[in-house]
């Protein structure tokens, strides 16, 4: 495969999938053929392509058992494209002749990326339309020139169908359908949407559709039942072979919440050693990414920043520089678990337990993917509370991986403390909720109560985290938690600097982070001062917090402040 264009899918991810059949002899229109060669520098089809374009040019449906990274988006590109241009332009004109629906804001602007190099040749209009953008200007683009292939998130396509006049209208002629990472439609709880939307197009019988699902559950089975014609034809590109979670090298720690920090930063450093690395750190929650990133950065290790509170500007270009780059650290939300084609991944990086089984593998997949580099590792860091999680990976190849000698985290002390230092109140505020609010919906898992999850939040935020008192929640916050009326909660009804000083959880036995940091290495430097500190993406509660007067703060440096 020669190398034309730097954005075309040339990673070794998908190398390793090439054969010997070549686009030169498959039934393609010219513009087509030119596009692959001179703009993508295409000439070997990869498995997935091979398999499936013989059947979909044919104009049957398919469904594809495909896994991320080996060439799927082209293998379903190619027959909407032809399909559109068989039909001719008058009949076309004013409707959307492709309809691509894809589970993630990134993942479909990588694929309408990948159609806009495709269509080079063709006067065919391409648009894209997902959440966090307005939808009038969706609109404007719309009403400018309808778009023949049309990329959408399900969520902002259906609010078109029953809000805008004259879309539904224009997807009434559609000639192909397309659901990409239809297992990570599902496990994201888009059924009901997608549902929705097929009530909205044409019947099954007068299109095309093409199904592609790196799994095969039985939901995913059930919706190419509904939305497939019966004679739809079934496309393995995977078949019997081990998946991702049985190749990759996968390391667990479970160690103390006050340890955590620091080996995430040694395992980090010890990533950064692999030549052109490329890790991928994922958090529970999108503000605890952000905590962890500013942590990370003031410590003078650069990192990458990507989740949900991030604008689309932010997310597109962050996700643009770790998939072309190398070198790279990025912390991220689950935003980026699923679809993305990341290639060269050298490390996945788990903090927290996961959602449940299947979250874990689906992360555990950016890393080695098909055919790509080897050196590919996972390492899962728990907090000891969270051990329990592990039972649900018991099937998988995890082995122990060794704590950090106690004098390289002692060593590694004075600058973390120095970064958490530089941390703003709203910072440490919205992670110090949103670890709440997490741990609030697992509490069944940790065998806790709303009295330990408060416990332990308060612990986290002044003895890990070195804030100096408790942040303070608004009252409306506590109760969509359902923790009113639980002690060592501090209730503000101000959004910033309105609340009452409070204290806490009195006599933590665990004392301060920095005391343990400098207690456990015989020749750390002496403390003086070893009073014990005080203090024992749920980002959905984001609606306020302020922080209490230093009465009943804790932790912190060298004990109580």
């Amino acid at each position: 495969m020669q190398i034309v264009n730097p954005n075309s899918r040339t990673s070794s991810t998908t190398l390793g999938q090439l054969t010997d059949v070549r686009f030169a002899d498959a039934p393609l229109a010219v513009g087509t053929q030119r596009a692959l060669a001179e703009v993508l520098g295409y000439e070997r089809m990869t498995r997935v392509q091979a398999q499936t374009l013989p059947v979909s040019l044919q104009g049957k449906d398919v469904l594809a058992k495909a896994k991320t990274g080996t060439g799927k988006t082209l293998g379903f590109l190619l027959p909407a494209i032809e399909r559109i241009l068989a039909a001719p332009a008058a009949a076309r004109r004013g409707r959307v002749s492709a309809l691509v629906i894809s589970p993630t804001r990134e993942l479909a602007q990588q694929i309408a990326e990948e159609a806009k190099q495709l269509l080079k040749f063709h006067d065919l209009g391409l648009q894209v339309v997902f959440g966090g953008t307005k939808m009038t200007k969706d609109v404007s683009s719309f009403n400018r020139r309808t778009p023949d292939i049309l990329v959408a998130t399900p969520g902002r396509l259906l609010d078109h169908l029953e809000n805008t006049p004259g879309f539904r209208e224009a997807c009434a002629g559609l000639q192909c359908l397309i659901l990409d990472e239809c297992d990570q439609l599902l496990d994201m709880g888009f059924r009901p949407s997608i549902v929705k939307i097929l009530q909205h197009l044409p019947p099954k019988s007068g299109r095309q559709t093409l199904l592609f699902s790196a799994t095969m559950p039985q939901d995913v089975q059930e919706m190419a039942r509904f939305g497939l014609n019966p004679s739809y034809e079934l496309v393995d590109c995977v078949g019997k072979e081990a998946g991702t979670h049985q190749q990759v090298p996968q390391t667990f720690l479970v160690c103390s919440v006050e340890d955590q920090l620091g080996e995430l930063a040694q395992i980090i450093a010890e990533g950064r050693q692999v030549p052109g690395h490329k890790l991928i750190v994922f958090f529970t929650t999108a503000r605890l990414t952000q905590f962890y990133a500013e942590v990370f950065n003031f410590m003078g290790v650069p990192v990458l920043e990507i989740h949900s509170r991030k604008s689309q500007g932010h997310r597109t270009k962050v996700s643009d520089q770790f998939r072309t780059g190398n070198g790279l650290v990025m912390f991220t939300s689950d935003v980026s678990a699923r679809g993305m084609d990341y290639p060269d991944v050298t490390g996945v990086i788990q903090v927290g337990m996961p959602a449940d089984r299947a979250q874990y593998v689906h992360r555990l997949g950016r890393t080695a993917r098909a055919g790509g580099r080897e050196g590919g590792r996972g390492v899962l860091l728990l907090a000891e509370f969270e051990r329990p999680y592990l039972r649900q990976l018991s099937d998988l190849p995890l082995q122990p991986r060794a704590p950090s000698p106690p004098e390289a985290l002692a060593a590694q002390g004075p600058q973390l403390s120095a970064a958490l230092a530089r941390l703003s109140h709203a910072t440490r505020g919205a992670a110090y909720q949103a670890w709440m609010g997490f741990y609030n919906s697992n509490l069944r898992r940790c065998n806790w109560s709303k009295e330990d999850l408060v416990r332990n939040a308060n612990h986290w935020i002044t003895a890990v985290c070195e804030a100096p008192e408790v942040p303070a929640l608004q009252a409306k916050t506590i109760g969509k938690m359902g923790l009113k009326n639980v002690p060592g909660l501090i209730k503000s009804t101000e959004p910033f600097g309105g609340g009452r000083g409070g204290g806490g959880n009195r006599g933590d036995q665990n004392g301060s982070s920095q005391n343990k940091r400098q207690e456990r290495s015989a020749s750390a430097t002496p403390v003086a001062n070893t009073k014990k500190g005080r203090g024992a993406e749920n980002d959905t509660y984001g609606v306020g917090y302020n922080w209490g007067s230093a009465s009943g703060g804790g932790g912190g440096r060298g004990g109580g402040r």
